[in-house]
């Protein structure tokens, strides 16, 4: 590492664009490294500035209880110590910024948005992408009129500090509310993005539902076993490890209930590559008597009370905590990066500090000692066990039909979404020699220089695609859609509603997807790796053709 000081001849000073990574509840910046990887890799070529990543380290783990305000200001604290060491380190001026947000971090995405917008930050810095990963952008809510559902509503607040109380809406300031007001400094930030993109899991995600990542009164997905799931026509097939798989961008438009003639002879929605877990039906049983019999009984008590302990001490923590300086740090900023003055030699440090930090995380893979990963875990299978008990999870047969998906001639080597099996070995697709932007040029997301890429996409029939589907991923009103009926609709009371309408005044690409596996909360992002979870990686691909788009001026 280089020492912090003025290099004998500086560099020119090159133009960047921050793209900045957010990760969610219980989660740690390796959760967003199959969407940096694909950034990197499928960007630069599209852009006039240095693609530069950053994916904050500063409210990992169990840090993510304490309230979107917080943690909010942490990422700011690293955005802005960020910009000082690209500054410092490469004479890099950081012009233009794009938000990347998943589950929760999403919505702390646009809190801090907000933050910056209100000291004036977005005069100085563009704001171009705003995306989010499963957001629980209208807040977490569990409507079925069963045990599950009622315990889970009245739990939920008390379980994950104040951000529990924040997603369920139950906190004194309703800062769901405050952020989707259209005269609030939030949604004013919102606003300034060039492009709002948001990806919502249709099925097997329990922990946010379609309809608060989707952002609509409708929950259409529901009775599963009658619904005939229609993909975007056109989609190309990836290569990822050894599998071939498509992008799994569901087409509103097409998708439809049956019939009950049509639902007779209806074999389940298909999927390429379904894990054997939930193909085979004694690996799905086997699969609910532990959960059952294990997990129910044993295993998840020890869970709610180390939840409940975190979440106490988070509140006791928040109270207690200084809030950053946030001011005056923009202003150091202000007068360094923007201005003429040299960088902070104090910011310059922590900055580099920083990065150290996240280097090293990025090479643990996961953080195995930390049992925030654990619960996450837990709550996962107790979600799973109340669909079975309850009847709303049917899991259908795997068929071709209708060529919506690939036939597997090409490759079919693996069965099981889970096929690399060791995620120590799935971290060696990864080159992390160079933390976030260091040395970017030696680094690839999608493949190493000595071994056959993890990923290879068709990127130029993925930017097709995305010119070809513009306008039904823009055209989202619900009227538009089969599926969306006044059976569908739900009890939303009268604060979920106004955050519905308002940001829905927002133009938003909306993007359904469907990813046939037990935990789509995790492959939306890929969370674990391109290999371990092909269908996702082929995804966020497919969304980084729209970022591509936009870049080179063919966005329609």
């Amino acid at each position: 590492m280089a020492e912090i000081g003025n290099k004998d001849e500086d560099p020119k000073e090159e133009s960047a664009h921050l793209f900045v990574l957010v990760h969610g509840l219980w989660g740690s910046p390796n959760h967003m490294l199959t969407i940096e990887r694909s950034l990197r890799e499928l960007l630069q070529e599209c852009s006039d500035e240095k693609i530069v990543t950053l994916k904050p380290s500063s409210f990992r783990f169990w840090k993510t209880y304490d309230g979107l305000k917080l943690n909010a200001e942490r990422v700011i604290r690293d955005i802005f110590y960020e910009i000082e060491a690209l500054k410092q380190k490469s004479n890099y001026k950081v012009v233009k910024i794009s938000l990347v947000g998943y589950s929760l971090g999403g919505l702390i995405s646009r809190y801090l948005i907000g933050v910056l917008n209100e000291i004036g930050f977005f005069e100085m810095v563009e704001p171009v992408f705003f995306t989010t990963f499963a957001t629980p952008h209208v807040g977490i809510q569990f409507f079925n009129d069963n045990i599950f559902d009622h315990a889970a509503n009245k739990m939920g607040q008390y379980l994950f500090g104040k951000s529990g109380r924040e997603m369920f809406m139950t906190d004194h300031d309703k800062i769901l509310m405050q952020m989707a007001d259209p005269e609030g400094v939030y949604y004013k930030g919102l606003n300034k993005f060039r492009k709002h993109i948001l990806l919502s899991n249709v099925k097997n995600d329990r922990t946010v539902a379609f309809n608060t990542s989707f952002i609509t009164e409708y929950s259409p997905f529901d009775n599963w076993s009658n619904i005939k799931i229609k993909y975007l026509k056109g989609l190309q097939q990836s290569r990822i490890g050894k599998i071939y798989v498509k992008p799994k961008f569901v087409d509103l438009n097409r998708s439809i209930q049956m019939t009950r003639s049509e639902d007779e002879v209806f074999a389940g929605n298909i999927q390429e590559q379904t894990s054997i877990f939930r193909s085979n039906r004694i690996f799905r049983f086997l699969i609910i008597f532990l959960v059952s019999f294990f997990l129910l009984p044993f295993w998840i008590p020890l869970v709610l009370c180390s939840s409940l302990f975190a979440s106490i001490y988070s509140m006791i923590k928040i109270r207690i905590i200084p809030a950053p300086k946030i001011k005056l740090h923009w202003q150091r900023v202000l007068d360094s990066v923007y201005g003429t003055s040299p960088v902070d030699v104090e910011d310059a440090k922590i900055g580099l500090q920083n990065r150290n930090e996240r280097k090293s995380m990025s090479k643990q893979n996961y953080f195995k000692g930390d049992t925030s990963e654990l619960t996450e875990n837990t709550m996962e299978g107790l979600m799973y066990a109340e669909e079975r008990f309850t009847g709303k999870s049917t899991e259908g047969a795997i068929q071709e039909e209708d060529g919506d998906e690939p036939n597997n001639t090409q490759n079919n080597t693996s069965n099981n979404e889970d096929n690399s099996g060791d995620n120590n070995e799935e971290m060696d697709d990864y080159d992390d020699s160079e933390s976030d932007h260091e040395d970017y040029e030696r680094t690839s997301i999608l493949s190493k220089s000595t071994k056959k890429k993890v990923v290879e996409i068709d990127t130029k029939s993925n930017d097709q695609s995305i010119r070809q589907h513009y306008s039904t991923l823009t055209q989202w009103k619900n009227s538009r859609f089969p599926l969306f009926t006044k059976s569908c609709r739900l009890p939303i009371n009268e604060e979920k509603q106004f955050v519905i309408d308002s940001l829905n005044k927002i133009d938003w690409i909306k993007i359904p997807v469907y990813i046939d596996a037990w935990n789509s909360h995790d492959g939306i992002v890929a969370r674990r790796g391109p290999r371990t979870n092909p269908k996702g990686a082929s995804t966020v691909c497919l969304w980084a053709s729209i970022l591509r788009n936009h870049m080179k001026g063919t966005d329609t």
